[in-house]
């Protein structure tokens, strides 16, 4: 199973602090995010990445280029990189084996091995796209700018997912499995000028097609603002 790495947008909100880097090549704890990324594969058992570039895709070619790592790297550019982020794993298409299933993750998402897993074992018999969900709502670093689900209790099914939702029980850690099915919802949604992997998200809400898998006790952070890369930082041991 590959895991599809989104890594092609701007990161506008970090740019205060990044100096023209692409988030996924700042470092957190002494290693980039991609490095962390690659570790946490490794020790679930993925061998094949697919990084999906588009702004600034020359450095991450060039830093790749340049260091070695054990774990085959595959590079999909999206032209359309300034599009919403749906386009992006469209553009992996054609590095995922037809019906094969794959997992998706954002490039400034910081989490552990153990929450990778608990995404990749999950079952996907009776949806099409299982995502992570943290019911911990009341210790999201960002709540204003997370993606808030509501999930059926008995069903384990999401009923509604955006970021405006006024009461929601779960949080979208921004970490999926996918069967390759979800490549024509991707299309369908993209053909009405849909183009978040949330518009996509909300087609399988729509046919009872997106199922939330609790992550527990894991602990993630999107790493999007400068504050958000000051807390991770000063609070190393929570995340190790």
């Amino acid at each position: 199973m590959k895991l599809v790495i989104i890594a092609a947008g701007r990161g506008s909100r970090l740019s205060s602090i990044s100096n023209g880097i692409p988030k996924i090549l700042i470092e957190v704890f002494n290693q980039t995010l991609l490095e962390h990324l690659i570790e946490n594969c490794v020790s679930v058992g993925i061998s094949d990445i697919v990084i999906v570039t588009g702004h600034k895709s020359e450095m991450i070619h060039d830093y790749i280029s340049k260091n070695e790592f054990n774990i085959n790297i595959e590079l999909a550019y999206n032209d359309d990189w300034d599009l919403p982020n749906g386009i992006s794993v469209l553009t992996s298409k054609n590095n995922i084996p037809k019906n094969h299933d794959f997992m998706i993750s954002m490039s400034d998402h910081f989490y552990n091995d153990e929450l990778l897993l608990k995404i990749k074992n999950s079952d996907l018999s009776n949806t099409l796209v299982n995502v992570g969900a943290d019911y911990k709502t009341n210790v999201i670093h960002d709540p204003d700018d997370a993606m808030k689900l509501i999930i059926e209790k008995d069903s384990n099914l999401v009923s509604a997912m955006s970021k405006d939702l006024l009461r929601y029980n779960a949080v979208d850690c921004g970490l999926f499995k996918c069967n390759y099915e979800f490549f024509s919802i991707l299309q369908e949604a993209k053909d009405n000028r849909k183009y978040s992997l949330s518009d996509a998200c909300n087609v399988l809400i729509n046919n009872q097609d997106l199922g939330g898998v609790n992550i527990g006790d894991s602990l993630w952070l999107d790493i999007d603002t400068p504050e958000a890369l000051v807390y991770i930082n000063k609070n190393r041991k929570l995340f190790e």
